[in-house]
């Protein structure tokens, strides 16, 4: 995917799984985003604050995470940065109160694991609308 700048759209994959983290980035290159990687919620964190040259456009988040789970980093965007970037959330977990909270933290999708290539890729291109 290609923004209006000619420069392609940058996707913060947050996933600590590397055989996911492997998939979601290989799938992601092959239509044309460019991959920013982070394997727990302290290192998204990190990447969430780079300036805007780097920043991402979308962030694709796990809820799992090592050091600061995906809770605290989706609030950390919303609640601390004021951030309005879109977030795809891509878990695991099957508890509908924990759907519930990042959804009213303001989430663009809620997909649960394993989601089909085309259900990412269709949920990250209506994100970025």
């Amino acid at each position: 995917m290609k923004r209006s700048d000619t420069r392609p759209t940058r996707v913060l994959v947050v996933e600590d799984d590397i055989e996911v983290m492997n998939v979601l980035n290989e799938l992601l290159v092959r239509h044309g985003y460019e991959v920013v990687q982070a394997r727990n919620g302290v290192a998204a964190m990190v990447s969430l604050t780079a300036p805007e040259p780097e920043s991402p456009h979308l962030v694709l988040l796990d809820l799992g995470l090592p050091l600061e789970n995906g809770i605290s980093v989706l609030s950390f965007l919303r609640n601390v940065m004021r951030s309005g970037v879109p977030v795809v959330v891509l878990t695991g977990h099957d508890d509908p109160a924990e759907e519930a909270t990042v959804r009213e933290l303001g989430v663009s999708d809620y997909l649960r694991k394993p989601a089909a290539p085309q259900k990412v890729l269709a949920a990250i291109s209506s994100a970025l609308l």
